[in-house]
């Protein structure tokens, strides 16, 4: 079958709606969010340049895979938008601190393996037991979409993050840890339809979402009363609306926000990374 190119006018379009939302955090400084667990949208501010500015003096540590990435750069995007200069980032993946990284706010690292959850639970404690987790204010860690798929024992992994979480909160009681909720995926490309229908599935099926769903409902009946919740996957899914398959609910990732359905494009990244900075500021919803 031959490949089916995407018209101009629709990259176009694509295009033009990312650019709306950047230009509309640029002039009025709000995004789009929906509330832990409820589909509803409302405005809700960004970070105040104080908050911008303490956030660039605190010293967090973020452990994550390539959705991370896409944070990051959406950080240096939120920073920019607000002429706030934006705080230095350190690659301390392994553990390891270059001397130049000693004084970086934002020190972030490559822990485990995408589709393996375990492995990241596992590498976030040892970068925290490592100096990279010495003289940190914050700390972090996010799972990947490809993490909470359709045949992934949710229970399980939640079990497991709750307890890492509280093993190392019990080990670093001055560090003020966040939680965070497993990235969505966009609706599925007619490429991926097909593959289904083969039997060939990807991560990115309406079953992988809900899947998703049931995770983040749990995490968000854990933690979002601490109001140190990030919720990735409500920021992603603004605008989507509710969906159901078999009768389960689940949301999905924005087309406008995603350069892949996976991965976040500049204006997803930057949602993102306004939320984050909210929390880290200290100003998480608390619900």
């Amino acid at each position: 079958m031959a490949e089916r190119t995407v018209p101009a006018s629709v990259k176009l379009l694509a295009g033009m709606w990312a650019a709306v939302l950047l230009v509309a955090v640029a002039l009025t400084g709000t995004w789009l969010v929906r509330s832990p667990g409820v589909n509803a949208h409302v405005a809700v501010a960004g970070p105040s340049e104080s908050e911008l500015r303490m956030v660039a003096q605190t010293k967090v540590l973020f452990g994550h895979n390539s959705v991370g990435m896409d944070i990051l750069d959406g950080l240096a995007t939120v920073y920019a938008d607000a002429s706030v200069a934006a705080p230095a980032v350190a690659d301390v993946t392994g553990g390891a601190v270059a001397p130049d990284g000693e004084s970086a706010a934002f020190r972030h690292a490559y822990i485990g393996v995408n589709g393996d959850p375990t492995s990241k639970l596992a590498a976030f404690t040892e970068v925290m037991d490592s100096a990279a987790g010495k003289d940190v204010d914050v700390a972090l860690m996010k799972l990947c979409y490809a993490d909470i798929t359709a045949a992934t024992d949710v229970e399980a992994v939640f079990d497991g993050y709750v307890s890492t979480m509280a093993e190392v909160e019990a080990a670093h009681p001055d560090v003020r840890f966040l939680y965070t909720t497993v990235p969505l995926t966009a609706d599925r490309s007619w490429k991926s339809k097909i593959k289904a229908v083969l039997g060939r599935d990807d991560e990115m099926g309406p079953a992988d979402n809900v899947a998703r769903e049931r995770y983040n409902a749990m995490i968000r009946d854990q933690y979002a009363a601490t109001g140190r919740l990030v919720d990735i996957a409500a920021v992603e899914a603004a605008g989507t609306g509710e969906r159901s398959k078999d009768g389960s609910t689940y949301y999905v990732l924005n087309e406008n926000l995603t350069r892949d359905r996976g991965h976040l494009n500049e204006a997803g990244a930057a949602a993102v990374a306004v939320e984050v900075v909210k929390v880290v500021a200290g100003r998480g919803a608390v619900g």
